[in-house]
């Protein structure tokens, strides 16, 4: 846990490397559905074409599955279209036990935005928000919707529990720095 209460990170997921996370001794947990990274992608982040055919056999049985991203490895939520971002805050709950649900927040990226609109669009989000209108390839093989585990802290002055994630923003802008498209 970070000063500002940051337990995961945004990333791609080429770069979500879970050889990484072992080789600092960090606990990673896997599901039926995940092939070992270098199974699949290369030093640069591209497709081993080679046994793609054998891949893609095992994605038989594919579970579409919301990874949650944490300092600790990725913790995977097997979901439908139409598992909300609440279920999946309970089940973060359930697998983090010493944080209260008012606690965990979870933050991703618009539907379809990559790029620049990446981090433009990641913002904690609603709990009435389902995984089908947050992630186009939901249910495609191979294709993943990430987000982010912030812990929220509580403000000592009003006793409510506040946004870690915007805080890091508010404390790291700058003058010409905008988000969502707006000057922050």
């Amino acid at each position: 846990l970070t000063e500002c209460g940051f337990i995961g990170c945004l990333l791609h997921p080429f770069t979500a490397s879970a050889a990484m996370a072992e080789e600092e001794g960090q606990e990673v947990i896997f599901t039926e559905n995940t092939a070992p990274d270098r199974e699949i992608w290369d030093e640069k982040g591209g497709l081993i074409k080679k046994g793609a055919a054998e891949i893609a056999e095992r994605d038989q049985d594919h579970v579409p599955e919301v990874k949650v991203l944490t300092t600790l490895g990725m913790f995977a939520v097997p979901v439908t279209a139409e598992t909300t971002i609440g279920e999946i805050r309970q089940k973060v709950q359930e697998w983090k036990p010493e944080y209260s649900l008012e606690q965990i927040e979870l933050v991703c990226k618009d539907k379809d935005a990559w790029g620049p609109l990446f981090n433009k669009t990641s913002r904690p989000r609603d709990d009435d928000e389902t995984v089908e209108s947050l992630w186009s390839d939901w249910d495609i093989p191979r294709r993943m919707m990430q987000v982010a585990l912030w812990i929220k802290e509580k403000n000592e002055e009003t006793g409510e529990w506040e946004s870690t994630f915007w805080k890091m923003l508010e404390e790291s802008k700058c003058d010409d720095w905008s988000f969502q498209g707006h000057t922050i």
